[in-house]
C-alpha cells in the first residue's frame, strides 16, 4: 500500500493542482463567492444545495416544495441532487457557497484523474496519461459549463472510470469486476443522467469494437454470465432514482417539465450544435444565445487544435492500429449525436433539395425514450473529447519515441502546458471563471413571517434567480418558479400586473388618476395569498421607473425600511384614499 501511495501520490498531487489552476482564484474565497456567473444557472443551483440539505434536516425527502411558485408549490427533483448530498455536511459547517466551489473543484478532479486513469491503462505510461488527462478535464466544453453554473454536468470524472471498469471486464471477465462496472455506471446516472445515458452508449460502442476487431480475446460467455450481475446492480441503483426524476417532470404541478414540444424547440431553436464551433476558437459562438435571446449562457464544443494535430499524430503514428480504433469510434460517434438532430454549419441550418440534413441523434430521437428527454444534444462532446484524448495520447506516445532523450514527464509537461494554453487563451470557453457575490443584503434579516415578492418581476429568468438565492437567507415562498418568465399569479393580479407594466418600456408615467379600487384589491390579494413583504431592489430600476413603483407602493403600504438599496415594504390592508397623490410619480 505504501508504494501504491508513492505512485498514485505525484499523480493525485497534479490532478488536485490542475482543479485549482482551471477554478483559480475561487479557492482563496470559498465562502465569500461561487463560481459561475450571476446571469445563468448559478443561482438556481445553489438554492438546490441549499433546499435538498434544509429538507433532510427537517426529516423531509426533497420531492416537494412550497417554497417557489408560491401560492401553489410542486414536484421538484433537484437535478444536482449527487452533489448536493456529498456535500451536505461541508454545507453544514461552512456554508453553501463553500460547499458549491468545493463539489465544482472537486469534479474537475474527478475528471483529471479519471481521465488519467483511463490514459494510463491504454497508453501504460503513467506520465503520458497526463495528456488525455488534461485534454479531458479541461475541455472547453466543461469550463463553458462551469461558466453556466450547470454543476451537474462537470461531473464527467466516473465516465472514463466506468470505461476503464468495462475493458478490465472485457479483458478477463468476473462478477467482481462487473460490479464494480455497474457500480461506476451507477455513478454516472446518478451524478448526471445525460452521462448515465452516455455510458450506455459507450458500452454498445466499445463491445462491439471488440467483438469486430478481437473476438478471441473475450470470453463471450464469462462476459454475458457476469453482465447480468452489473444490471442487476446498476437496475437496483439507479431506477428508483430515474423513477422518482421521471415522476417529478411529469406532475400536473411540476416545476420544472420535459414535455415534447419543448424539448424539440430547444433542440432546433436554441441548443444547437454548430460544426464550424468545434473548430473555430476565439469568443464567437454559434449559436450566440446573447444576441438572439439575451442570455449569457454559452454553448461551447471546441475541440482544440493541439488535441486535434496530437490525435492526427496518433492517427499517422500508432502501431498497431486496432489500439487506435476504439478511440476513433468513440469521437466520431459521439461527434455525430453531438451535431444534435439537424447539420448546422455557419450559423445556420445545411440543406438538401430544400430540407434539413438529417443526422442520427434524429432517428435515436424518435425511437427512444431516452433520448427524447434529451434537449442538449452538444452535451455528447464529452465522451468525444475522451475519445479524442487517447487519441492524442497516443500521438503524445509516438512523439515520445521520436524524442527518446527527452524524459516522459516533460513530453507530458510541454504538452500538457499547449493544451491548457489554447483552452484558457484561445478558445471560446472564458477563463478565469466569473463568480457569483454570495452575500445576502441585510435587509432579509429582519422580515416577517409570509411569502416575499421581490421587485423587479421581469429581470431575465436567470438573473432574477437571485431572489432564490436570497431566499436561503429568509427562508419563506417566493412566486417565482425556475423556468417561467412572469408567474400567472402575478399577471393575474392587478397590482403586480401594474409593476410589470412600470417595468416595461411602454409606461413612461403614471396616469393622474390610477385605478385605486383595481390596486387596493391586488394587494388585498396579495395578503390573502400569504405575503408579508415586497422587497424592491431599487439599484436593478432605472430612476423613473423606481419612482413610479415605490410612489404606488408607498401609497398602498406605506413608506418602506430602506437599507444598502433594498426597500423593504410590509404588506397591509391599504385604506381608501391613500394613491391620491401617487400618480404625481413620474416625468411627464
Amino acid at each position: 500500500m505504501k508504494g501504491l501511495g508513492r505512485r498514485l501520490g505525484p499523480h493525485v498531487a497534479i490532478a488536485l493542482a490542475l482543479a485549482l489552476l482551471l477554478t483559480w482564484p475561487a479557492v482563496l474565497d470559498l465562502r465569500g463567492s461561487m463560481l459561475g456567473h450571476p446571469g445563468n444557472d448559478t443561482w438556481n443551483h445553489a438554492w438546490g444545495f441549499w433546499w435538498v440539505a434544509d429538507s433532510l434536516g427537517q426529516g423531509q425527502l426533497p420531492l416537494r416544495t412550497a417554497l417557489l411558485d408560491h401560492p401553489q408549490g410542486g414536484a421538484l427533483f433537484f437535478i444536482d441532487s449527487f452533489n448536493a448530498l456529498w456535500t451536505w455536511p461541508i454545507q453544514a459547517l461552512a456554508g453553501v457557497p463553500a460547499a458549491l466551489n468545493l463539489a465544482v473543484i472537486f469534479a474537475f478532479f474527478c475528471n483529471g484523474i479519471g481521465a488519467w486513469a483511463l490514459g494510463r491503462r491504454v497508453l501504460d505510461d503513467e506520465w503520458l496519461a497526463w495528456v488525455p488527462g488534461v485534454i479531458f478535464a479541461a475541455s472547453a466544453h466543461l469550463l463553458g459549463q462551469a461558466y453556466n453554473g450547470i454543476t451537474e454536468t462537470l461531473n464527467a470524472g466516473f465516465l472514463p472510470l466506468y470505461l476503464l471498469l468495462l475493458l478490465r471486464m472485457l479483458d478477463r471477465p468476473s462478477l467482481g469486476r462487473a460490479l464494480a462496472m455497474g457500480a461506476a455506471l451507477a455513478l454516472c446516472s446518478v451524478a448526471n443522467f445525460y452521462y448515465g445515458l452516455f455510458g450506455i452508449v459507450l458500452s454498445v460502442v466499445v463491445v462491439l469494437h471488440r467483438a469486430i476487431s478481437e473476438p478471441l480475446r473475450t470470453g463471450w460467455k464469462g462476459f454475458g454470465l457476469a453482465l447480468g450481475g452489473s444490471v442487476a446492480l446498476y437496475a437496483l441503483l439507479v431506477l428508483p432514482v430515474l423513477f422518482v426524476l421521471s415522476q417529478s417532470m411529469d406532475a400536473p404541478d411540476a416545476l420544472v417539465d420535459r414535455d415534447p414540444e419543448f424539448v424539440w424547440a430547444s433542440l432546433v431553436n436554441h441548443n444547437i450544435t454548430d460544426v464550424v464551433s468545434m473548430f473555430r476558437p476565439g469568443k464567437h459562438y454559434s449559436p450566440d444565445l446573447k444576441a438572439q435571446y439575451g442570455e449569457d449562457l454559452l454553448i461551447v464544443t471546441y475541440l482544440g487544435w493541439v488535441s486535434l494535430a496530437l490525435a492526427a499524430v496518433g492517427l499517422l503514428a500508432s502501431r498497431p492500429k486496432r489500439s487506435l480504433g476504439l478511440w476513433v469510434a468513440l469521437a466520431v460517434v459521439f461527434l455525430l449525436f453531438a451535431l444534435g438532430p439537424y447539420l448546422h454549419v455557419g450559423g445556420e441550418y445545411a440543406t438538401w433539395n430544400g430540407h434539413r440534413i438529417p443526422l442520427p441523434f434524429l432517428a435515436f430521437f424518435q425511437a427512444f425514450p431516452l433520448f427524447s428527454r434529451i434537449s442538449h444534444p452538444f452535451r455528447f462532446v464529452v465522451p468525444a473529447t475522451l475519445g479524442l484524448g487517447m487519441m492524442a495520447g497516443l500521438g503524445a506516445q509516438a512523439l515520445s519515441r521520436r524524442w527518446p532523450t527527452l524524459p516522459r514527464p516533460a513530453i507530458a509537461g510541454i504538452l500538457g502546458l499547449m493544451v491548457l494554453s489554447e483552452v484558457t487563451l484561445a478558445s471560446p470557453a472564458v477563463w478565469p471563471l466569473p463568480r457569483c457575490d454570495a452575500q445576502i443584503p441585510s435587509a432579509y434579516a429582519g422580515l416577517s413571517q409570509g411569502a416575499v415578492l421581490d421587485l423587479p418581476i421581469t429581470v431575465p429568468n436567470l438573473e432574477r434567480a437571485v431572489y432564490t438565492w436570497y431566499q436561503t437567507g429568509h427562508g419563506q415562498p417566493v412566486p417565482y418558479g425556475l423556468n417561467e418568465p412572469v408567474p400567472a399569479t402575478l399577471a393575474g393580479n392587478p397590482l403586480t400586473d401594474l409593476m410589470v407594466r412600470i417595468e416595461s418600456a411602454y409606461v413612461l408615467s403614471l396616469p393622474r388618476q390610477l385605478p385605486e379600487l383595481e390596486l387596493v384589491s391586488g394587494a388585498r390579494r396579495l395578503q390573502a395569498e400569504g405575503y408579508g413583504t415586497v422587497v424592491v431592489h431599487e439599484q436593478l430600476y432605472l430612476t423613473p421607473k423606481l419612482e413610479m413603483v415605490s410612489a404606488v407602493l408607498e401609497g398602498l403600504f406605506g413608506v418602506p425600511h430602506r437599507e444598502n438599496g433594498v426597500a423593504v415594504y410590509q404588506v397591509q390592508v391599504p385604506q381608501t384614499g391613500s394613491l391620491e397623490a401617487a400618480g404625481d410619480a413620474g416625468p411627464r
